[in-house]
């Protein structure tokens, strides 16, 4: 019991010592790159910003949580942009999965474009905002949005829970990120990861440890319909989560 209160401590030590270094670095970035970055073309653009800012919030998560990353099936990450569809657990896997697919848009909440500083810095980045309040719309604004961004070369990140699952939980899936992929005429490409156990969403203290992430084989969209498709890439990270894997 003893040990376990140590352990606790010592990753709310590191927990804080993380937020007082990566809350200023973000908004710092932010500030710096929101004055000129439009004059930058993209996607170096891209790569100038949030690249460069995922890789330095990976480097302050392994040296100061001490959260490491495994990377399973790089080789499946396809040269042409894609849909990456992903199971959501964490704030983690919205930056590290920056650094795995480039260029990369992401599907984000419309109100963190508002976010001074940082929003306005993160609308350069070619996101696609949705209104999460309007169900439908959102769903236009994806595949619309999405196809011309997967047309200039980015891949686009979709999370089809839409929120926050715990760990080894996996919520319903949205057929979002397939009707995209069907419609832009790209493979689709599932993500598994167990992020949830070490950043946990509902606790302030982060705990050390090694995250398994995993890059599926990427599926062909012109094989399926939406339903099916999107049934088949929630089945693959369902198994992987709970080690259903041969």
């Amino acid at each position: 019991m003893q040990r376990g209160s140590s352990r606790m401590w010592w990753a709310t030590i590191r927990t804080v010592l993380f937020y007082l270094l990566v809350v200023p670095f973000t908004l710092t970035w932010a500030a710096f790159f929101g004055l000129f970055a439009y004059m930058i073309p993209y996607p170096l653009r891209y790569y100038l910003v949030i690249g460069a800012w995922a890789r330095g919030m990976h480097l302050c998560t392994q040296y100061i949580l001490g959260i490491r990353v495994r990377v399973h099936g790089l080789e499946h990450v396809p040269p042409q942009a894609c849909v990456i569809v992903a199971n959501h657990q964490s704030a983690w896997e919205t930056y590290f999965l920056q650094l795995l697919f480039h260029p990369q848009s992401q599907v984000a909440k419309a109100s963190l474009l508002k976010i001074p500083l940082f929003g306005w810095t993160f609308a350069m980045m070619k996101p696609i905002a949705i209104d999460r309040t309007n169900k439908r719309h959102a769903m236009m604004q994806v595949i619309e949005l999405g196809s011309q961004r997967i047309a200039e070369g980015n891949s686009v990140l979709i999370f089809p829970e839409g929120t926050r699952a715990s760990p080894h939980q996996l919520l319903p899936f949205r057929q979002g990120g397939a009707l995209l992929a069907k419609a832009a005429g790209c493979v689709m490409v599932p993500v598994s990861h167990n992020a949830g156990q070490y950043w946990r969403n509902d606790q302030f203290a982060k705990r050390a440890g090694t995250i398994d992430i995993h890059i599926h084989p990427a599926l062909d969209s012109s094989t399926a319909d939406a339903a099916d498709l999107m049934a088949h890439a929630a089945s693959i990270i369902s198994n992987q989560l709970h080690g259903r894997v041969s």
